[in-house]
């Protein structure tokens, strides 16, 4: 599955453009779009939303149940593992993007540092920022259409 940004603008029910970001797990541009135009379409009174899309290339996604974890914060980790070349050992460094759901800066360093525990590779913490992601909508296997995989 591949993560979607999606932004969205339509007119509110108070006849006001409203934007937001939602990001999305699909297998593909269109099938993001149609899933967050049904998703939005209630919340749109004036016609079709405008939907924007760009893959992001988020390696997992950390989400809670804490009902207070209301904001998504993107976070950089460095790993460092070592590629052997013949009887030559280079270092090599690795950057790669996390989702985190939290209701703090600091709760989703915490959270971000438990779910990296035990990799096998040494890490650094590189940047986490508040993104303004308002949901995030994973695949789920009930939202493929049978008729479309045959």
């Amino acid at each position: 599955m591949i993560y979607y940004e999606t932004k969205l603008s339509y007119t509110n029910m108070e006849g006001k453009k409203t934007k937001e970001v939602h990001l999305v797990q699909a297998m593909n541009y269109a099938d993001a779009e149609s899933r967050m135009i049904e998703e939005i379409s209630h919340r749109s009174f004036d016609g079709m939303p405008e939907v924007e899309i760009r893959k992001v290339k988020y390696i997992d996604i950390f989400t809670t149940t804490d009902a207070d974890a209301d904001k998504y914060y993107k976070a950089k980790v460095i790993y460092t593992t070592f590629d052997t070349n013949g009887d030559q050992m280079k270092e090599k460094k690795v950057a790669s993007l996390f989702l985190v759901q939290a209701a703090s800066l600091r709760a989703a360093l915490q959270s971000l540092e438990k779910n990296l525990q035990g990799t096998a590779s040494d890490y650094t913490i590189h940047t986490i920022s508040e993104t303004l992601i308002l949901d995030y909508h994973n695949f789920s296997t009930a939202d493929v259409n049978p008729a479309a995989v045959q």
